[in-house]
Order: C-alpha cells, then sequence, then structure tokens
C-alpha cells in the first residue's frame, strides 16, 4: 500500500478550490532526471535550484570528487521530491488535509471518497 497526502487548495477569486494527492515516497524519476522532474511538475523554482547546484557541483569540484557528490544530491533528490512538493504546495496556499492509503491513485482517490466525499467532489 503506497501512502498519499490530500492537499486542498482554498477558494480564490479567480479559481475554484481543488484536491490534489501527492504520493509519499522515492520519486525515481526525480532521481533519474530532477530538472525534469521539478519542471513536469510546476515546481520550477526546485529545477532551477537542481540545476544550479549540478552546475555548481560539476565546474567547483574536480570530475573525481564531483561524481560521488552529483550522485549523492541527485540520491537526496529522489528520496525528497516528494516532500518538497508538498513543501511548495504549502507555500503557494495549499493546505494538507489528510493522510490516505491504496495502491495506486485511484484506489487512494476511492478511500478519500469514503472519508471525505466533500474533498473527492473537489478533485473531480
Amino acid at each position: 500500500m503506497r501512502v498519499w497526502t490530500v492537499h486542498v487548495r482554498p477558494p480564490d477569486r479567480n479559481r475554484p478550490p481543488r484536491t490534489l494527492l501527492v504520493r509519499d515516497g522515492f520519486a525515481f524519476g526525480a532521481f533519474l532526471a530532477p530538472v525534469l522532474w521539478f519542471a513536469a511538475n510546476r515546481l520550477f523554482a526546485l529545477a532551477a535550484l537542481a540545476l544550479a547546484a549540478t552546475v555548481a557541483l560539476g565546474a567547483l569540484l574536480p570530475p573525481a570528487a564531483a561524481a560521488p557528490l552529483l550522485l549523492g544530491l541527485q540520491l537526496f533528490i529522489g528520496f525528497e521530491a516528494r516532500a518538497l512538493q508538498s513543501w511548495w504546495l504549502g507555500l503557494r496556499g495549499w493546505r494538507t488535509e489528510g493522510v490516505v492509503m491504496g495502491r495506486n491513485e485511484d484506489a487512494a482517490f476511492l478511500t478519500l471518497a469514503s472519508a471525505r466525499p466533500d474533498l473527492a467532489r473537489l478533485a473531480a
């Protein structure tokens, strides 16, 4: 079973409220290509920060030292990418409303719908 956090964007004058599920755990895509993963999830500042850190490590350190540090950075990003996504949503005004479990996103959504139908309606 996978764990999903439930995030809710409160209503705004320009946008209706919305619910989003963010899976907890290792993000393999963020490990392989952190900049692309951050950009695909609309985390552009984090994508720029990851790119700047990669370029700085590659430029400032000799290749023998840069390679393991870059691998370590990518491993760290893989483990923390979804937590960073949740944190970034919080900065943009989204509230964390709860945690649900499910085999996949659909099963987690059904769990959410049975426990909190009001939030499930916002996700549709």
